[in-house]
């Protein structure tokens, strides 16, 4: 990898979360990765709540831009963020999730022996006594289950950890428009790039 140079566009769809937000970017502050390898893409898909100075007081630490859009959804969200990347590859989180701090050097370890594949992984539920977080977390592992019983060719990852080419990303067609709230679009994504081979 040659220095400066943007290897990951890590893109984060956010809604009127200023806390889960901040608390988002400094876990991608605190990753274990060369800082000047990867940028950050905050999507603003609408707030009422102004992020600004969320975003601004991780200027110093990360090299972060901010986007507004008028309210469309995630998958539009993480389509304008991809559509700024400078980066070779897109990482897709979103503003309530906690990054481990080797996820970024986890991607490049398999990225430089397949450079084309779609990589994902595992999230783990930080707030269990929530019950809504620990139903969705209850969902989330059966989906894993289900699709991805063959370990070395898993059909599915949730779009808050997983990362691809930008340039395989958008010969794909990036995340389907018709899906305005969270609700499978990764699934279908996932989906057409089996699809597409």
């Amino acid at each position: 990898m040659l220095e400066n140079q943007i290897l990951f566009s890590i893109i984060v769809p956010t809604y009127n979360r200023p806390q889960p937000l901040t608390n988002c970017l400094q876990s991608l502050a605190n990753l274990d990765y060369p800082h000047n390898c990867f940028e950050v893409i905050v999507v603003d898909d609408g707030s009422t709540i102004s992020l600004d100075r969320v975003v601004k007081s991780f200027q110093s630490q990360l090299d972060i831009t901010l986007i507004h859009q008028a309210n469309a959804g995630p998958a539009m969200a993480r389509n304008t963020g991809a559509n700024l990347a400078k980066g070779q590859y897109l990482g897709f989180t979103d503003d309530d999730c906690t990054l481990d701090p080797n996820w970024l050097s986890a991607l490049e370890n398999i990225f430089s022996k397949r450079p084309n594949a779609l990589l994902g992984g595992k999230t783990i539920n930080a707030l269990p006594d929530n019950p809504y977080s620990t139903a969705s977390q209850l969902l989330i592992d059966y989906i894993y289950d289900y699709y991805n019983l063959n370990s070395s060719q898993p059909e599915f990852f949730a779009s808050n950890n997983f990362a691809v080419s930008r340039e395989l990303f958008n010969q794909v067609g990036q995340f389907d428009l018709n899906f305005p709230l969270a609700a499978a679009e990764d699934r279908e994504f996932c989906d057409r790039w089996l699809f597409s081979g």
